[in-house]
């Protein structure tokens, strides 16, 4: 996966692919949804979607599996 200045000169000039990324509320991390990216056409969009960003799946409240198990705990917790 590249950093860097790249990535967001990249994600301005195909605005599209926003379209397949997902973000976590809690912690903000940003990565391709992968269910998303396998069902686009063209394997230039697909080849730096990867390049740029990992796979990131979130669930039905948009946590990511790390920050859901987390909150989990903490309200286990109380």
């Amino acid at each position: 996966m590249k950093t860097g200045r790249g990535k967001e000169e990249w994600l301005n000039a195909f605005q599209g692919l926003k379209k397949y990324l997902n973000q976590c509320v809690v912690c903000q991390e940003t990565g391709y949804d992968p269910e998303r990216i396998e069902k686009k056409e063209g394997l230039f969009f697909k080849a730096k979607a990867m390049d740029f960003f990992h796979p990131l799946t979130v669930n039905e409240l948009g946590m990511c599996a790390s920050c859901a198990t987390r909150v989990e705990q903490i309200n286990g917790k109380s």
